[in-house]
Formats: structure tokens, sequence, C-alpha cells
């Protein structure tokens, strides 16, 4: 029996919070505390209208779900991806914790604890197929 390895990508606005802080998070702080919300997608399609009932449909459904993967789906262990704009580097780390509410921040209060074990330069990637 082989054990799935998890891959996220993500990216975010403020690099140095990121790497300094050794988390990861996203937004919408004023969604509040997701771990409130019933785990299924449907709840979190209701309070994302709820919160913001300007957005169009599509955009309700694919924020929803980037909340509900984040604070559901996203596990300890599973790797995360993550190219900075300060530094032109690809960090590549693990999840360190389980899914954190942090209102006491001034952005990004969704977040996790996120141990950084690599920093490539973008060069080592190349492009295109294989």
């Amino acid at each position: 029996m082989s054990e799935e390895i998890r891959v996220w990508g993500i990216h975010t606005h403020n690099d140095n919070l990121f790497l300094k802080e050794n988390i990861i998070a996203i937004g919408w702080n004023e969604i509040g505390d997701l771990s409130k919300i019933s785990p299924d997608r449907e709840a979190f399609k209701k309070k994302y209208i709820k919160t913001y009932p300007d957005d169009k449909k599509m955009k309700v459904a694919t924020s929803a779900g980037m909340l509900y993967r984040f604070a559901h789906e996203v596990q300890i262990g599973d790797y995360i991806v993550f190219p900075s704009k300060i530094n032109r580097e690809i960090n590549i780390g693990t999840v360190e914790s389980e899914y954190i509410y942090d209102p006491d921040t001034d952005s990004y209060v969704q977040q996790r604890k996120v141990k950084w074990l690599k920093h490539l330069p973008r060069t080592v990637f190349r492009r295109g197929v294989v």
C-alpha cells in the first residue's frame, strides 16, 4: 500500500510573511474562522455568498473551493511549493500544523505552519515538455 504524496502550490503578495514567519496563509479575512463552517463544500459556498454577495457565480465556486481545501484537504506532511517574487526562488516546504485562524494579524488570517526545506533558484527548473 503506497502513501499518496500531495503537493500544493500557493502564491502571496507578502513573501516575507511566508518566509520569515514560516507559514502559508490565505486571505478572505471577512469570512472569519473556517473551522466554524460545516466541513462540506456547500456550506463553504453558502458562507462565501453570505459574506461576498456581489461576487459572480464562478468566483464563488473557485474561492469557496480554495477556502475548503486550505482548511480541510491540506494535511500535515503535504508539500508546499511557493514561488517567491522578492528573491525569484522556488521555496519547497512541508505543512507542519492543522488549520489556524489568527484574527490578530493584519492580513492572511487563514494560516498553517510550514517548514521550509529548500529554496531553489528558478533557473533550476526548465520550461518545456519532457
